[in-house]
């Protein structure tokens, strides 16, 4: 297994002096499964459409994609990548705001926010708590926020179905509720419900 860092580190040299790299010159660098090449590749590609949008928001993806050198026959997974880590730094500042509430709440303990991407390229995120007498919070964009039973593994294996079963409450209908709506519900245990009452698309809108 090569550690993430280090495979980080390659890609990034690799597109540094290829952008048009192929998917056999990276195994071969990197030692990566076929699989797991494929898998890991279009993410900094990804990223680095995501900065050049940002920096020059005119630009539509495929011109972004186009500037950076990335060749038509790998641009469609490089797209893909790049919507996802767009949703990701759209929808963090929000997070991080809730978790910085509970901590202001004496419910967690500081924490930087980590945005996960789950199979099929679904954003998901957790909170860490301390003192509510419930292991964590997670947010997933597909059915906004809800309480976990697990501290350490609070997002659980992606299943394509809304986690359901003991310990676990949808605390809002909307993606973005505000932080004291999500405080109301959580110390409210008859707030929310068992099941999420809107799923939304993942790679929808984000606004609550």
């Amino acid at each position: 297994m090569v550690p993430r860092d280090e495979i980080s580190a390659q890609v990034g040299e690799l597109l540094d002096e290829d952008p048009a790299v192929t998917l056999a010159t990276f195994q071969e660098r990197v030692g990566l499964s076929y699989a797991a090449a494929a898998r890991v590749l279009p993410r900094p590609r990804g990223e680095w459409i995501a900065d050049l949008l940002q920096v020059e928001p005119d630009l539509t993806p495929e011109e972004a994609a186009t500037r950076l050198g990335y060749p038509t026959a790998v641009q469609r997974t490089a797209l893909a990548s790049a919507a996802t880590e767009l949703r990701v730094r759209q929808v963090l500042p929000y997070l991080q705001r809730v978790a910085d509430v509970l901590v202001g709440a004496d419910l967690a303990e500081a924490q930087d926010v980590r945005v996960k991407r789950l199979e099929g390229d679904v954003v998901a995120a957790a909170v860490a708590l301390s003192a509510s007498g419930v292991p964590a919070l997670v947010w997933d964009e597909r059915y906004g926020w809800r309480t976990a039973v697990s501290r350490r593994h609070p997002i659980g294996k992606e299943t394509g179905i809304p986690p359901e079963g003991a310990g676990i409450r949808y605390l809002s209908e909307h993606q973005q509720p505000e932080p004291a709506h999500l405080l109301a519900a959580l110390a409210d245990g008859r707030r929310g419900s068992k099941h999420p009452k809107t799923v939304h698309p993942a790679g929808g809108t984000l606004q609550g």
